[in-house]
């Protein structure tokens, strides 16, 4: 039943039900989505396993984390949680 709907999706012969479970995580991962969110996606109990197995996705969580902390520490210093989320969305 599995191949021949690979190959009505003209995926290439071979594509096994966990390369496309494997690619639909990358995918979700490499967009941005958080890893509890994929690990729901996925069934799983908890995010432990999404990050072991895709934690090498992720290059970029320094380029989002470290301007959320030049946000905060700008020139007009800490901030309070409130005005953090309001500076933090824009």
């Amino acid at each position: 039943m599995f191949k021949p709907a690979v190959e009505s999706a003209g995926l290439p012969a071979g594509v096994t039900s966990h390369d496309l479970r494997h690619h639909y995580a990358s995918v979700l991962l490499a967009a941005g989505e958080s890893v509890v969110a994929v690990a729901e996606r996925l069934g799983h109990e908890n995010a432990t396993l999404v990050l072991k197995t895709y934690g090498h996705l992720m290059p970029d969580s320094e380029d989002r984390t470290r301007p959320a902390i030049d946000t905060v520490w700008s020139s007009d210093g800490p901030q309070t949680p409130k005005s953090l989320a309001a500076r933090c969305s824009s």
